[in-house]
């Protein structure tokens, strides 16, 4: 007989902590490994998260709309339900807030003060930062709870005719992550125009989209070119056998890249199935808990919304990320004589750590190759 702890995951590099959002079942109820157990909100969407072992819900520990750091202990699964599970003393210990830095330790007077309000830990630690005083702030958050952008929002400027806003948790994590790109990963692009005629018919007779044949292709593609399945990690590449291809959706809030694994195992028919209810989990803030990182490829299609052609930037640790313009009509020369064809073009931003300009030509030569058959 045992009990398994449960602990709030890891959902994406950035996270740090977490809101609970929903428990999918309750104290006394049996789960089995692999079963939704609870809902939780993240930095960037809201993500179903699995339970780690078989057996009945013994203890819950975090009530719904509260946070929790990342590696806290908020359920426990025993064998049995009378199986004992840690005292509360001996769980307390496990789920203490981290103590802060030396250099931003809080006077006595904060400490009580903060101690008073319901805050998460980042809007406490954000307070100290700016010498707001926490206890004096409404928070937005379920219950009142204060969070970082209620700090955030007391420190607005005093610029005339300027309004400051500060930026939401998915704004955030997508400007830490586009700065370590831009600030670590030494990139190059190259672009090129592809006959999307080929592509176009398949697409109507398969009730597809464009989205759908370009992952495909390059799906295909990667697995032609090991390298383009790399990511760099300090003195050594490291190359997967599999082929995620990451498909970038744009919020209101900001960009999320869920991801389709094993794309070049999968038909056109799965691929958009899948796409699509990636894309409305990621619109309704609601993906499982595997649905992002991972990803070999990103592919970027801002053709949609009427852009013809744009360079994206990296996403570490991919080693690529191709952008997509519009499909259009276009007069071109084909064998001798001047044609009307569909035409897009296709920049492939390149980790240059991992690959040179010539791999990138390939890459890119098997992508359209894919593409016009």
């Amino acid at each position: 007989m045992s009990v398994t702890p449960v602990i709030l995951p890891k959902l994406g590099l950035t996270m740090e902590e977490g809101r609970l959002v929903a428990w999918r079942k309750r104290e006394g109820d049996r789960v089995a490994a692999g079963d939704v157990l609870f809902e939780v909100e993240t930095d960037k969407a809201t993500m179903e998260v699995e339970a780690p072992a078989s057996g009945i819900v013994r203890k819950l520990l975090l009530s719904e709309g509260d946070y929790a750091p990342v590696a806290q202990v908020i359920a426990f699964i025993a064998d049995s339900a009378d199986e004992p599970i840690p005292e509360r003393a001996s769980v307390a210990a496990l789920i203490t807030e981290p103590e802060a830095p030396a250099a931003a330790l809080p006077t006595r007077e904060q400490i009580q003060d903060s101690d008073r309000v319901k805050a998460s830990p980042a809007a406490k630690k954000r307070a100290l930062e700016l010498g707001v005083d926490i206890a004096a702030l409404r928070g937005t958050g379920p219950g009142g709870r204060i969070q970082i952008e209620d700090v955030d929002a007391v420190a607005t400027s005093a610029v005339l005719a300027e309004r400051r806003e500060p930026l939401t948790r998915m704004r955030r994590a997508v400007a830490e992550a586009m700065s370590r790109s831009n600030r670590e990963v030494p990139q190059f692009a190259i672009s090129r125009d592809v006959d999307m005629t080929a592509a176009d018919s398949r697409r109507r007779e398969m009730a597809v989209s464009y989205t759908d044949v370009i992952v495909a292709a390059c799906a295909k593609a990667l697995r032609e070119h090991p390298r383009f399945r790399s990511r760099f990690d300090g003195d050594a590449t490291v190359t997967s056998d599999r082929a995620h291809v990451g498909v970038a959706v744009a919020l209101d809030a900001g960009l999320i890249v869920p991801v389709i694994r094993d794309a070049d195992r999968k038909d056109l028919a799965s691929l958009r199935r899948e796409r699509e209810t990636l894309e409305a989990g990621a619109r309704d803030g609601r993906l499982p808990a595997d649905a992002l990182g991972d990803a070999t490829l990103t592919v970027s299609n801002l053709g949609t919304l009427g852009v013809d052609t744009f360079t994206a930037l990296v996403n570490p640790p991919e080693p690529a990320i191709l952008a997509v313009g519009r499909v259009a009509d276009r007069v071109v020369a084909r064998d001798g004589a001047l044609a009307i064809r569909k035409v897009a073009t296709l920049t492939l931003s390149v980790d240059h750590r991992v690959a040179d300009g010539a791999d990138a030509a390939r890459f890119l030569e098997s992508i359209v190759r894919e593409l016009g058959t």
